[in-house]
């Protein structure tokens, strides 16, 4: 039976858990706020403030506004989910001061990385780079931290991350048609480990990502046998 101080300790826990994700949590809420005013016209919004090649000469402002534009609700909630479980572990490990900055350098790439490979005319919209940064970051700063995200069954950080990156080098060479840019998800991975492996060290990143990759090998032998 818990005495009367393990209850008074619960908000107390509570609100530095929120205190902790606090640089997360103003993100997801940015994003989300975003998302509801875009939908007075998503199309012409999409077409002013999304990043194309056409759109970064005109208006170089847009290499900032489309990371915070998202095509539909799904594409806005796989992006949120992602973001609170990774960002949150990139923020507690890291430091608040190290957290935004990784973000936005993995969406500054991935933006890099999208007016390179696309021609001008292609929009391009969305978190995902800047997410795929703390993917990455994430995976080797907390590797056993637990993301419910997205099959609500508890999955280590660092086994979800490789899972991440390898279904983004899949659909890179055999999802050609769709509307992902995994272009741009490249950008914030490169960027999310590099700062992994400076901050955690090579020895250490490598044995996260050998473990994860035997681990995910493991798992696709099981459900494909």
């Amino acid at each position: 039976m818990k005495d009367e101080a393990d209850y008074n300790s619960q908000p107390i826990n509570l609100l530095r858990t929120i205190d902790s994700m606090k640089l997360t949590l103003i993100l997801i809420a940015v994003m989300a706020a975003a998302f509801a005013v875009s939908l007075t016209g998503l199309e012409s919004i999409v077409n002013f403030y999304g990043l194309s090649g056409g759109n970064f000469a005109a208006r170089p402002y847009v290499i900032f506004t489309s990371i915070f534009l998202h095509a539909d609700l799904a594409h806005l909630l796989s992006n949120v989910f992602a973001l609170f479980f990774f960002g949150a572990a990139v923020e507690a490990e890291a430091g608040k001061s190290r957290m935004l900055p990784l973000f936005f350098a993995g969406a500054l790439a991935g933006a890099a990385f999208s007016l390179l490979y696309y021609p001008p005319h292609e929009l391009a919209i969305g978190a995902s780079a800047g997410v795929f940064a703390l993917v990455g970051a994430g995976m080797l700063l907390r590797p056993m931290d637990i993301s419910f995200y997205p099959y609500f069954v508890p999955v280590p950080l660092a086994l979800l991350g490789a899972g991440y990156i390898l279904y983004n080098i899949y659909g890179f060479f055999f999802d050609a048609a769709s509307n992902v840019s995994y272009v741009a998800h490249f950008g914030g991975i490169f960027v999310g480990l590099a700062y992994g492996f400076r901050r955690q060290g090579i020895k250490k990143s490598m044995l996260v990502i050998a473990f994860s990759a035997f681990a995910l090998y493991l798992l696709a032998a099981f459900l494909l046998k």
